[in-house]
């Protein structure tokens, strides 16, 4: 199976799991996703204030090589629910990240993976002042905690890549 093919599979996976929750754990992990969106919010918002919009646009993205795993099931939920229009990855910029492009990631802060909202180059974190480093490792626990319960809350494993979701569960 080709990427994209993956990636269509995994799109169909996600929601399907998504809209054969009863309605009451549906209800609670929309709560929990408004939650998890603050949260990756908050953390983007350290890095900026740090000046990575300034360093990641001159290193032009070294740290989203190899990034097709970033987006997990639990990503794909989000996006659909609270993105306009869905996203299409570009797969042939490998091993350059398939979800941005020079002009920077195709999410919004939002609605970035997990991993590409706590990791942190050593020039942005060198750029981090002591509170903002400690508020980052909390909102990250806080991040991790939320990504869990959505497990917990969906019985089934949200924050495992997509596309290897989608190749493996296929019969």
């Amino acid at each position: 199976m080709d990427d994209q093919q993956a990636w269509q599979d995994a799109q169909l996976s996600a929601w399907e799991g998504y809209e054969k929750l009863p309605d009451d754990r549906r209800q609670q992990l929309d709560l929990l996703i408004e939650r998890i969106m603050l949260l990756k919010e908050d953390l983007l918002g350290l890095a900026l204030a740090a000046g990575s919009g300034l360093i990641c646009g001159e290193c032009g993205g070294t740290c989203c090589l190899y990034g097709k795993f970033h987006v997990t099931m639990l990503d794909m939920i989000i996006c659909r629910k609270h993105s306009t229009e869905p996203l299409t990855p570009d797969f042939s910029t490998f091993p350059f990240c398939p979800y941005g492009s020079v002009g920077g990631c195709f999410f919004t802060p939002r609605l970035r993976p997990l991993t590409c909202v706590i990791f942190n180059c050593d020039f942005i974190e060198d750029r981090l002042n002591p509170h903002a480093y400690q508020q980052a490792a909390l909102l990250e626990r806080e991040l991790r905690e939320a990504c869990a319960g959505a497990e917990k809350i969906a019985e089934s494993r949200l924050t495992r890549a997509a596309l290897l979701a989608a190749e493996t569960e296929k019969p």
